[in-house]
């Protein structure tokens, strides 16, 4: 039976960190589709290149975006159009009634976001994570059999940052402040999914972000991921890690993480 996984994030390109996961599913037969809180044009936005200008970012974004989720076989995202750099002012109960409307209409199985430290504790991350949980946690009562089943967070493992030392020194200017990795703890993460044979079209999707990066002689981006040669790359971003709300409290120590989204939820796995 076909199910529905939707990533609710908060900029373009913040789907990438999802990216190999949805790519696996749609691929698989399932439907798979994002939904960008902004248009990606705040104050803190950077422009890398001539491919859009201060006037043109949001436009420009916006169709970097769905570049990007053609790229991964997904359906066109939506854009909530929340002003970038300012989705913590956005009223959590307003916007967690807006993603209801959202869940009735699409009826997802399995909704996916932001860890709630926001991954490098960005504001805005912050913002959508917490709107994101609340209208999960609404969902049962307030639109029944729509309710999606599942919510997960995306999210790399704190140990990342304390044995990589790019990723460890990588800040980011975000409202004047230099905002570094923060990840979760590593027995916090409750699934892992395999994206390896995933990986170089989640680098291509990555790459439709013109506006975002540098790129290299070869036209890959210049990002941390693409830095690291192999086998490393592979080794750390060949899996995508998750946690499952609900699921970390209860598991043990020793418990080996789940390896599918939609596991248990009435589909043949992958």
């Amino acid at each position: 039976m076909t199910k529905t996984l939707l990533a609710i994030v908060a900029h373009p390109d913040d789907e990438i960190s999802t990216g190999g996961s949805l790519a696996k599913y749609a691929a698989a037969g399932h439907r798979a589709l994002v939904v960008c809180a902004t248009r990606g044009d705040g104050i803190d936005a950077k422009i890398k290149n001539d491919a859009a200008t201060r006037e043109t970012l949001g436009l420009v974004r916006q169709q970097e975006l769905a570049a990007s989720c053609a790229v991964l076989g997904l359906e066109p995202p939506i854009v909530l159009g929340y002003q970038d750099g300012e989705v913590d002012a956005v009223p959590v109960e307003a916007a967690a009634e807006r993603l209801l409307g959202l869940f009735l209409a699409l009826r997802p199985d399995v909704v996916i976001t932001h860890d709630p430290s926001g991954g490098y504790a960005h504001p805005d991350h912050i913002a959508v994570s917490a709107f994101v949980t609340l209208a999960y946690h609404k969902a049962s009562t307030a639109i029944g059999s729509a309710a999606p089943q599942r919510l997960y967070y995306y999210a790399l493992p704190r140990s990342f940052g304390q044995n990589l030392a790019a990723l460890r020194d990588r800040r980011a200017d975000i409202r004047g402040q230099q905002l570094g990795f923060v990840g979760v703890p590593d027995e916090h993460i409750t699934t892992e999914i395999d994206i390896l044979p995933y990986l170089d079209l989640k680098l291509r999707a990555l790459a439709q972000h013109r506006s975002q990066f540098d790129f290299d002689e070869s036209g890959q981006p210049k990002t941390f991921t693409t830095s690291l040669a192999e086998p490393e790359r592979s080794q750390l971003f060949g899996v995508e890690r998750f946690i499952r709300l609900g699921a970390a409290e209860d598991r043990s120590v020793d418990e080996q993480p789940e390896r599918d989204l939609l596991g248990g939820l009435g589909y043949d796995n992958l």
